[in-house]
């Protein structure tokens, strides 16, 4: 192929792909910016205007505490558990993913039940200082500004930790080696060579945790924080004006669009590779005295905020009113969920290894296209749920007629009203978890591996069964697990999507929540966890043994 050619294919056919990605995975936004545009006349746009600076200045407030705190606490995890030697490191290695499994909406309410008047810290409290009432002893608020603050980063810093974690794993042992001749200590080698290299990791991670707080609903109206979702939520909801909702919705995806964009043109020109040899981990320093008994309360600290205080909660409540009635409502619902879960993060992962192996192909404009394609995970899941649901019902219209006119036959809603839209949501919405995953594998992998097996024989489905999938493994397990967590908490868009008869976990909290029955809720509510503590412990204990 001549260079002439080459710069045809990538210019021109390379960009069909991933156009046609952008439009199947853009309808929804595409139908927002429709509506958006429309209400401009209608006096929507007077009502966002109004609201947008307010709910702005919150979420972007709430967005960079929480990024920094997940960052820290992340990484410094992750860079513990693969560099150092410590009590119950093993342990810790997997376990501080776990608190995935944990709704931010689930963590509100838990978070909030035991630090209440009632709950067992302040009942504790008054039995020590023999106080009777709250005016008798102060005692911090945790539905606060500060609260939401702790309670999110606490089921958050996961995103960073995984990134993290399978970037240290992959990064060559040689270089912390020459630092650490060189005479630097562990803390400046970390600070100077550790923490530039491990940036696309950290950031990936970030972006994500920031990106979820954008799309947070429950918690952030539990903790009394205009946050965009929450007006965007009461515009749609309590206003009835898709207009107004879209046009806010709108101003998030250009939001985090802008974020994005300004985050990968830094990195674009940086350097990040250093290969190893994926069969040797890191070399482990034993840590002495105080030191491991820091890092092993930094962990656990860590495990505890994310996932002892809100499961033990749960625990508590399930069995403290276990009727016959609630576990049958719980079951009846786990199996429609677990099903979803599982071919969702299927379906998320494999488009998310497609866009990705495109992307690592094809020239700028393609990938800028691909880019575009992931900002589903940006909107809220109530408006992308009603963004969905308009054109996928006036499809099942048009269908129904053409089948009437053809044959005298109406099949009813077989898009808008059946478990196919629901799959739809669930990869647009988690396109961005699986790609960013995937992305920065391959980067961080290079093409050596690749033109190797090339050059030893292999080719098309053998390459990528031999050499392309198992040294990109880790990050397809890492990209699942997320993908699989995420749709079992996955309330708004399932709410409003799932076929009729169909109650998944979250819709069954949400239902009982919401009438004030948060006892009745805590069973399925703690299946919610227990069903996504599985994918997570096995991917990352199977991930071990077949690290890139």
């Amino acid at each position: 192929m001549t260079a002439r050619e080459t710069a045809k294919s990538t210019n021109g056919g390379g960009l069909t792909l991933p156009l046609l990605l952008v439009a199947v995975m853009g309808l929804p936004i595409g139908w927002l910016l429709w509506s958006a545009a429309a209400a401009l006349g209608s006096g929507s746009n007077g009502l966002a205007a109004t609201m947008l600076p307010t709910a702005l200045r919150d979420t972007i407030q709430l967005m960079v505490l929480v990024g920094i705190v997940t960052g820290s606490a992340g990484m410094i995890a992750a860079w513990l558990v693969t560099h150092y030697e410590f009590p119950l490191r093993r342990m810790f290695d997997w376990a501080l993913v776990v608190p995935l499994a944990v709704p931010t909406y689930l963590a509100a309410y838990t978070y909030v039940e035991f630090l209440d008047f009632t709950g067992p810290l302040q009942t504790a409290l008054r039995a020590v200082n023999g106080a009777t009432s709250v005016k008798d002893y102060w005692f911090p608020d945790i539905r606060s500004d500060w609260g939401a603050v702790i309670v999110l980063s606490s089921v958050l810093y996961p995103y960073v930790y995984v990134a993290c974690r399978a970037f240290f794993l992959m990064q060559s042992a040689s270089l912390n080696i020459a630092a650490r001749t060189l005479g630097a200590g562990g803390m400046r080698t970390f600070f100077a060579v550790t923490l530039p290299l491990s940036r696309p990791a950290l950031v990936v991670g970030v972006t994500l945790a920031m990106m979820e707080v954008v799309n947070d609903l429950g918690a952030v109206q539990y903790f009394g924080i205009n946050a965009i979702t929450a007006i965007i939520y009461s515009t749609w909801i309590n206003r009835s004006d898709f207009g107004g909702a879209a046009q806010l919705a709108v101003t998030v995806v250009l939001v985090i669009g802008l974020l994005i964009a300004a985050e990968q043109r830094a990195r674009r020109d940086r350097v990040y590779l250093a290969h190893r040899d994926s069969r040797v981990p890191p070399a482990r320093e034993a840590l002495l005295g105080g030191q491991r008994w820091a890092a092993f309360g930094f962990c656990l600290a860590l495990l505890a905020l994310g996932f002892g205080i809100p499961v033990g909660q749960l625990t508590y409540s399930a069995f403290r009113v276990l009727l016959p009635e609630t576990i049958a409502m719980t079951v009846a619902a786990l199996v429609p969920t677990l099903t979803l879960a599982g071919l969702g993060a299927l379906i998320t992962v494999l488009v998310g290894l497609a866009a990705a192996k495109l992307a690592h192909r094809s020239g700028a404009g393609a990938r800028s296209a691909i880019r575009l394609a992931t900002l589903g995970y940006a909107i809220p899941g109530t408006v992308l749920a009603l963004g969905l649901l308009q054109p996928l019902g006036q499809a099942d219209l048009w269908f129904n007629r053409m089948t009437m006119a053809l044959w005298d036959w109406r099949p009813g809603l077989i898009l808008s009203g059946s478990m196919a839209a629901l799959l739809y949501v669930y990869a647009i919405r988690f396109l961005a978890v699986s790609h960013s995953t995937i992305d920065a594998a391959m980067k961080k992998r290079g093409d050596s591996m690749l033109h190797a097996g090339r050059v030893l024989g292999a080719r098309g489905v053998g390459l990528l069964l031999r050499v392309d999938l198992p040294t990109l493994m880790p990050a397809l397990l890492s990209a699942a697990t997320l993908v699989f967590v995420e749709i079992i908490k996955e309330l708004p868009a399932t709410l409003l999507l799932r076929p009729l008869g169909i109650d998944t976990l979250a819709t069954v909290v949400y239902a009982r929540a919401n009438v004030g029955l948060f006892a009745q809720a805590a069973l399925p509510a703690l299946f919610i966890v227990l069903a996504g503590l599985i994918p997570v412990i096995l991917a990352t204990r199977l991930g071990d043994r077949r690290k890139v």
